[in-house]
């Protein structure tokens, strides 16, 4: 059997490095410009998608994990709409957003430590349905890998469409 709590803390971790890590390549100059190329780099700046997955991780996977705990499943139809969340964080500083990821995801790996004693294969009903907390936790690992694959695209090729940004 899997060492889920083992797992999880060196892969949410790893993950999250890596995902701050893609973010800061891209450089000052761009983390809170729109990409030049929508179709293969999105439609949101770097800084978003920082903020977004913090959002997620404490608004969604946090609260999931402690079902395991004994809290009740999030009401995500409480949750603000982004679109109008994010205008009230788009200007903070870049340094203050990875900040804030990083704590959200350090919550979520010293959460493990309270889920060794659960079975992680057991399902319960969650926001995706009948489901185990390995895919709970899965979901988290995923969606890093998501957003961090759209910053890594930015990082590898927005200077090849932005001339002007070619010394940033």
């Amino acid at each position: 059997m899997t060492d889920w709590v083992q797992w999880f803390r060196e892969h949410l971790k790893s993950s999250g490095d890596g995902f701050v890590w893609a973010f800061q390549e891209i450089g000052p100059a761009l983390q809170h410009r729109l990409p030049p190329d929508p179709d293969y780099m999105g439609t949101w700046s770097p800084a978003r998608h920082i903020w977004h997955v913090t959002e997620y991780d404490r608004d969604v996977a946090l609260p999931s994990m402690r079902q395991w705990l004994g809290d009740s499943t999030p009401d995500l139809d409480i949750l603000p709409d982004e679109d109008i969340e994010w205008p009230k964080f788009q200007d903070r500083p870049a340094d203050e957003l990875v900040a804030a990821f990083l704590e959200v995801r350090q919550a979520q790996i010293l959460l493990l430590d309270q889920l060794t004693a659960v079975d992680w294969t057991a399902p319960r009903e969650t926001v995706w349905g009948l489901q185990p907390l390995v895919m709970v936790a899965t979901k988290t690992y995923q969606h890093t890998f998501e957003h961090g694959d759209t910053l890594l695209r930015m990082r590898l090729w927005w200077r090849g469409y932005d001339t002007e940004d070619a010394e940033s």
